[in-house]
């Protein structure tokens, strides 16, 4: 018997541990919650950033080896963004219940993907002579990256509503959903 063959086999082992562990998210299937913080950018008479964030819930499927496909269910609520309208400041408070389709790919741990769908979204304008409720139902895209590590994925997205009434809504969010 060879001395080389307990170090091939040593290094099989390490080989088949380490594409397996690279290759299990790309794999990874089934119901995920999550959330995240961010930015959001108003459009128009309110140009303004303010905080945000956001829960998720979804439905990965990943039928080959690279390519993910899913649904999306998301809640998005910020603080007021600042403008002024007609020359009087006012708030313009937004909440959106979005739902779209997911398609990326994975390389391993890593991933990229692209999202599409619809937010039936709210707001609310105030400021003294300028009170007002919006809501409508407009589409809502975004890309993203993502890393998994077992069960956890860290994501960092961006998104926009593309809203005509209040203008468009710019995210960018950083989050972590859990896949059961």
């Amino acid at each position: 018997m060879s001395r080389k063959t307990p170090l091939r086999s040593l290094l099989a082992a390490t080989l088949a541990t380490g594409l397996a562990v690279t290759a299990a998210p790309a794999f990874a299937t089934g119901l995920y919650l999550g959330g995240g913080l961010g930015q959001m950018h108003g459009d128009h008479d309110f140009d303004d950033e303010a905080d945000m964030y956001k829960l998720t819930a979804g439905y990965n499927v990943g039928w080959l080896p690279f390519l993910d496909l899913g649904a999306e269910l998301g809640y998005v609520n910020g603080d007021s963004l600042n403008g002024e309208v007609d020359g009087r400041s006012g708030t313009l408070d937004v909440e959106a219940f979005e739902a779209m389709g997911v398609a990326g790919m994975s390389f391993g741990p890593l991933g990229v993907y692209a999202k599409a769908g619809l937010a039936d979204w709210d707001a609310e304008r105030r400021g003294r002579g300028l009170t007002r409720d919006y809501s409508g139902t407009d589409p809502v895209y975004g890309l993203g990256a993502r890393f998994e590590l077992l069960d956890l994925t860290g994501r960092v997205e961006v998104e926009r509503l593309d809203a005509d009434e209040i203008g468009d809504i710019d995210m960018v969010t950083a989050g972590v959903v859990y896949t059961f």
